[in-house]
Parts: C-alpha cells; structure tokens; sequence
C-alpha cells in the first residue's frame, strides 16, 4: 500500500519505520525542511517540502494515488482542508491527528475522515491500531489476542464464526457488533460490517490479516 504522511508530528518517526517495516511505501510531506529531512534521513522514505494548499504541487508527488493518508500537522485547518480534498478524490482511508477535540468531532461528523484521534489521547499504539484497525495483547509463547475492526478489515466481513476458525485459523472469543452488543458464538453467525471481532491467533496470522 502507499501511505501518504503529511505533517511531521513528534510520533511520525516510530509511525513511517512500522509501516516500512510491514513493507509499505510511506512519503512523507510537509511546509517544514527539518522534519521532512530528519525522516528522508533515518528511514527508507519519500519526502518533500511543498505548499500543503497547492493541490497541484501535492499531485506531482502523486497524492491523491494514496491507498491511506495520515493527517498530523500542526497547523489543523491544513488537516481539514486536505482531509475534505482527499475526500473530493476519493483517497480510500483518511486518518486525522488533531490539536483540537471540537476540530476532530467536526471532522469525524462530516464523514471526511475514516478515524480521527487528538492529541491529547495520542499515543504511538494508538495511532498504529486506528491505521491497521487492530488492538493487539502479546501472549507468551507465539499467539496474539487481536480486536479486529471490520470497518478496515473489511475482508472480515462475510466470513461465518466456523470458516475464522477452520479456515483462517482464528479463535473467536466475543464478536460485538456496531450498537456495541455482545453476539451469540454459534458457528453459523456471519460477520457484519461494522463488528469488532476479538480473537486469539498465532502472531504470524495476524501480521499477515494487517498487512
């Protein structure tokens, strides 16, 4: 996938070297050299320096091709008018970080962006989960529990309880759907878009369900 980045915020690093990490093409853009060029530098990236509001500059570097786009600048009337753009040319997954509680709620309210975090609750983790759409919990030995967002792993929805567990080698321990109810485990129960799917799996399972 081609992850667009724009804004260098202060947890973009670890962001960008996980996504590397998991084999995707990250640029990373901004209005600022510092950051851009400290990122170009340590990791395996893209970057450049552009006019964030010239939407022609940000094509050149092919932004609207972007299968995800992160929104971390500082500045949050660039992470809304840009979020509105991605949403004019149909940019698949927006993730927006921003300063302000009453910007993110009015983001999240007009649909321009698929997850919206701030500031104030950031953490690494959580940026990384609302990307991939999975909380993980590390078992010993090799084995992961996972909550699994159907909203972004789509390729969830349709499945039955028993084909996650004959064919995708998932243990499903609670599945709750979009009106936060705790559903009944029968093998034929079929998931629905929206449901939060919890499950233990082995770690290499599931790196390959966010990949």
């Amino acid at each position: 996938m081609k992850i667009v980045v724009i804004g260098v915020a202060d947890f973009v690093a670890n962001l960008v070297r996980e996504m590397t990490d998991r084999g995707h093409q990250v640029a990373v853009f901004d209005d600022a050299k510092e950051g851009v060029e400290k990122l170009e530098a340590e990791l395996d990236v893209t970057g450049a320096v552009v006019d964030l509001l010239n939407f022609d500059e940000l094509e050149e570097f092919g932004f609207s091709k972007a299968d995800i786009l992160v929104l971390t600048h500082r500045d949050d009337t660039i992470n809304v008018v840009l979020s509105m753009y991605a949403k004019m040319v149909n940019i698949p997954r927006v993730l927006v970080v921003s300063k302000s509680k009453k910007i993110a709620e009015v983001i999240q309210k007009l649909g321009l962006a698929s997850s919206v975090l701030t500031i104030e609750s950031l953490v690494g983790k959580a940026v990384t989960s609302a990307l991939l759409g999975a909380e993980t919990i590390e078992l010993p030995g090799d084995s992961l529990v996972a909550a699994l967002d159907t909203k972004v792993i789509s390729q969830l929805v349709g499945i039955s309880i028993a084909d996650l567990r004959d064919k995708w080698r998932l243990t499903v321990l609670r599945v709750i759907d979009r009106e936060g109810i705790l559903r009944e485990l029968a093998d034929e129960y079929v998931v629905k878009e929206g449901d939060i799917v919890l499950v233990v799996a082995e770690r290499t399972r599931i790196k390959e369900l966010l990949l």
